[in-house]
């Protein structure tokens, strides 16, 4: 009776134990035109913690947000400009987001400025 009830647990645990499978996640490079949700909710999650520690008022915040949104419809009309290859496309928001770095740092005080780079140095 011993027999059969050990091999029939050595069977079910060698069953479990061969069913598990290790998944690895798959590192997939987004083009530069295409981004993965995942990896824009952690640009925008280290974006926000950047801005927190500025200690921005009110004023600067609704400044910074003016200009966000304002760069993320440029942005938009550039990715849907049919007429721009994807090279021309890469300029012109390469050139946009150095803009924007721009009208962000004018906003700053020369402390949150400090700051901000600082941030950006080790959060690139």
């Amino acid at each position: 009776m011993k027999i059969p009830v050990i091999a029939f647990i050595l069977s079910l645990v060698t069953i479990s134990a061969s069913a598990q499978i290790e998944r690895k996640p798959v590192v997939v490079k987004p083009d530069s035109a295409q981004t993965t949700s995942s990896e824009t909710k952690v640009d925008k999650q280290s974006r926000k913690e950047r801005f927190k520690e500025l200690d921005l008022t009110r004023e600067q915040k609704g400044k910074l947000k003016e200009i966000m949104q304002s760069g993320k419809a440029a942005k938009d009309a550039i990715e849907n400009d049919t007429k721009l290859s994807d090279e021309e496309k890469k300029k012109q928001k390469r050139a946009l987001q150095k803009a924007q770095m721009l009208k962000i740092q004018a906003i700053l005080t020369p402390e949150q400025l400090g700051k901000f780079k600082a941030s950006k140095q080790d959060n690139p």
